[in-house]
């Protein structure tokens, strides 16, 4: 039981923000879990003072929570005209989804004022980088997973009764609609049938045709194909094609 709730506690609470391709393209697998980064400063400032204790997760440099507004499905209503009233009655616009995650940063045995300064300062410029490179990130939180998210703000939300500065920070993530594996997929699907091509061949017509019976829409139908037909032919003799 013990050892479930540590699992739980590392994967939702510890690191349940991952980064994938960006900075993490050579490492194997292309994923890079956001403890590596908030805290490789408290293992290096624990080896220095010799009090290493990466064993108790409550000693770990930051926590994590989902914090309240995120998104499980979110759409919007269309409200330009549409062709008839069915249509419109069932107009659903899919939007991106939200996941606030809420990171706590207190100053504890493992992570002094300068240990804070240094990862954070150090998470800062991996987060831009990765940014610049396209780097996306996958959430975690004890509801869903979600992947392929964009990462939009961290801003910080210490309560001003809270007696350490700049300790709870809230990343604001982003799921997109469309990602690029996506758009090269819808691409080459469309570029597909560009390069077959769409022929109307005899045996559509005959489909139509027979799909419209024996009404009187169909005999319409069927009469004006014939005649078009024989004033081709006509028009054919005539100029000796």
């Amino acid at each position: 039981m013990s050892f479930t709730r540590e699992l739980y506690k590392l994967g939702f609470e510890i690191s349940p923000v991952i980064l994938c391709d960006g900075v993490a393209q050579s490492i194997p697998g292309g994923m890079l879990p956001i403890v590596a980064i908030t805290q490789s400063a408290s293992f290096v400032s624990g080896l220095l003072g010799g009090s290493v204790q990466l064993t108790d997760l409550d000693k770990y440099f930051c926590h994590w929570r989902a914090s309240q507004g995120g998104t499980m499905i979110d759409y919007d209503i269309g409200r330009y005209p549409f062709a008839n009233q069915a249509v419109a009655a069932n107009a659903l616009l899919a939007q991106p989804l939200r996941i606030p995650m809420l990171m706590d940063a207190p100053v504890n045995d493992n992570s002094g004022t300068m240990t804070k300064l240094v990862t954070l300062s150090a998470l800062q410029m991996v987060l831009q980088a990765h940014a610049n490179l396209g780097g996306t990130f996958i959430v975690a939180t004890p509801a869903l997973i979600y992947s392929g998210c964009i990462l939009r703000t961290v801003r910080d939300v210490t309560s001003t009764s809270e007696p350490v500065p700049q300790r709870q920070w809230l990343w604001d993530f982003e799921q997109p609609l469309v990602t690029n594996s996506t758009t090269d997929q819808a691409t080459n699907n469309y570029l597909s049938k560009i390069d077959v091509g769409d022929k109307t061949t005899e045996s559509t017509w005959t489909n139509t045709a027979s799909a419209l019976g024996n009404t009187s829409l169909g005999s319409t139908v069927s009469g004006v194909a014939g005649d078009i037909v024989g004033l081709i032919g006509k028009l054919s003799g005539a100029f000796g094609i």
